[in-house]
């Protein structure tokens, strides 16, 4: 190991589960809320995690050196690890070997870039509990580190935001931003909109629509979706008779795509759903 600092940890007199017990027994964890450590390096993608994170029930702390990171780990209690390329007096696996010696059941999740397969198994070998690609899925990562809490159940996660360019759909507040542009949604046109959108591209018909977004009103019509896909077309900017967003398919449904900004208007070829 490198330095004086570490030796605390490695000795047989470690304080690391003293701390770990202190913190717990002080309720140091808000048990709906989930206490996370992130270990990287490269601001850009941690950034990208945190944001996407946002209005999460989520507390991120970000270290970028490992040796600084135990220390945080001894007296924070987090609830899980993620731990990425970082420099420092420490490298990444010498922070997980370190963990592991203290503390065997601590949850670490690896990231592991395109290309970094012996660095994946070494940190297997040495316990970790997961290896996730990287640059990181947030949605995917997030519900990874909730599997892995102490009490998942007391961990309620809310739905993520979309975002597919030019349009990005907020997760829980009915709103989008269309080109950069706040537009303010009807509750049902945005269950209407997540519907189509985390569903990209997929032809979906009338009924699936209409179980999806309609299942708790049993008395929901066919002309009830024909409103309300008018009504996302015209806040899209799109074009009832020649779609560009919400296109027709002949006979089959309905597909959500995302057309380019300058993309130029062609004739409709798909028409009587």
């Amino acid at each position: 190991m490198k330095g004086t600092l570490v030796r605390p940890w490695e000795s047989d007199n470690s304080q690391f589960h003293a701390r770990r017990r202190a913190c717990l027994a002080a309720n140091g964890r808000l048990p709906d809320r989930l206490a996370v450590l992130v270990v990287d390096h490269e601001a850009d993608i941690v950034h990208e995690l945190v944001a996407a994170w946002a209005g999460q029930p989520v507390e991120v702390r970000v270290c970028a050196d490992p040796a600084e990171a135990l220390l945080v780990l001894g007296r924070t209690c987090p609830d899980v690890v993620v731990l990425g390329p970082a420099v420092g007096r420490l490298d990444p696996v010498e922070f997980l070997s370190i963990v592991r010696a203290d503390d065997p059941d601590m949850p670490v999740v690896v990231g592991a870039g395109a290309g970094s397969g012996d660095f994946a198994a070494r940190v297997t070998e040495l316990g970790a509990s997961m290896v996730a690609p990287r640059p990181y899925r947030p949605t995917e990562l997030l519900a990874l580190l909730r599997s892995l809490a102490p009490d998942p159940t007391h961990v309620e996660l809310r739905p993520m935001a979309i975002d597919l360019g030019r349009l990005r759909i907020d997760g829980a507040v009915p709103r989008m931003w269309l080109d950069g542009r706040l537009i303010e949604l009807p509750p049902l046109e945005f269950l209407l909109l997540r519907f189509f959108a985390e569903r990209a591209g997929a032809v979906l018909t009338r009924a699936e629509l209409l179980r999806g977004v309609w299942d708790d009103r049993p008395k929901a019509r066919s002309n009830t979706l024909t409103v309300h896909i008018a009504r996302l077309r015209r806040r899209l900017g799109d074009d009832d008779h020649n779609p560009q967003w919400i296109r027709v398919i002949r006979g089959l449904g309905y597909q959500f795509l995302v057309p380019d900004a300058d993309q130029p208007r062609s004739p409709s070829i798909h028409q009587g759903c």
